[in-house]
């Protein structure tokens, strides 16, 4: 009975010395799949852990490189921007209720220990030096997404599309125009800032 609703158990396909089945790696759905697929063509096929997020797609088409500092760096800067932002200010939001026993919004368990907000005040005043746009840039990038990590902007969307079509791929939609590029160009000195004001 157990087996009728599992469906039935892989009876084809690579064994190993003993003769058992290999297991196959679990590579996602199909959308995780065919977004893989799409970005085989950067970062040497390298970039599949990297895609997670919108910060990471835009690292992985190459939109970061050619900056005074690694594009990795500048990837990991606006990932821990993004979540610092949200654990600082989920932190200061209204509750509305106790429920728990225990606040769940104070508890540092999520990785991004910076009770004070001291860490994330830092690099906001940084990324603010760089001025009004590329503050407003890097919050597009790094900030305004990370709750649907699956989806980019319109804006950085575009711009992996251009990517893909200049490395002789299909782009999935339509490509970047000058202001994208501005824009992302903004993004990048917000992120240059807080890695250079360290």
């Amino acid at each position: 009975m157990g087996q009728a609703r599992r469906g039935r158990p892989r009876k084809a396909g690579a064994r190993n010395a003993k003769g058992r089945l290999i297991v196959m790696p679990d590579r996602g759905n199909i959308r995780v799949e065919a977004r893989a697929a799409a970005f085989a063509r950067f970062q040497s096929g390298r970039a599949d852990q990297q895609l997670a997020d919108q910060i990471g797609r835009a690292w992985a088409a190459g939109l970061l490189d050619g900056q005074a500092r690694d594009a990795a760096i500048l990837r990991d800067i606006g990932r821990r921007y993004g979540g610092l932002y949200w654990h600082h200010f989920a932190a200061l939001a209204p509750k509305t209720g106790q429920l728990e026993r225990r606040d769940r919004t104070t508890v540092a368990d999520n990785g991004w220990d910076d009770r004070p907000g001291e860490y994330f005040e830092k690099l906001d005043a940084l990324a603010r030096s760089a001025g009004r746009e590329s503050a407003a840039a890097l919050h597009g990038l790094c900030v305004d997404g990370w709750w649907f990590a699956d989806t980019d902007a319109p804006w950085v969307a575009r711009l992996i599309n251009s990517a893909i079509a200049e490395d002789g791929g299909r782009p999935a939609g339509p490509l970047a125009t000058p202001m994208d590029r501005l824009r992302m160009q903004a993004a990048v000195e917000a992120l240059l800032a807080m890695v250079e004001g360290r």
